[in-house]
């Protein structure tokens, strides 16, 4: 089977499909698929990665307790 039978072969599939949360995960796997990263993107990511990094090495952190005590301070104004 060539590429061009198994896109028709797909696209017949997909168009008997009625399930929207199933066409909404195809749809955010075939998004992936076509996005591209480029060097801008990597340099952000290690950046922030180090940022994060040095957050935690000097303490800058909230456990999961301090968030949720947050929310209900931030729910009360």
């Amino acid at each position: 089977m060539n590429t061009p039978e198994l896109k028709n072969i797909l696209i017949s599939k997909i168009s008997q499909i009625d399930d929207a949360e199933f066409l909404l995960a195809l749809k955010i796997i075939l998004d992936s698929k076509n996005s591209t990263l480029t060097h801008n993107d990597y340099e952000e990511y290690n950046y922030e990665i180090l940022k994060a990094e040095e957050d935690i090495a000097n303490n800058k952190l909230y456990s999961h307790k301090n968030v949720e005590e947050k929310i209900e301070e931030w729910k009360k104004r």
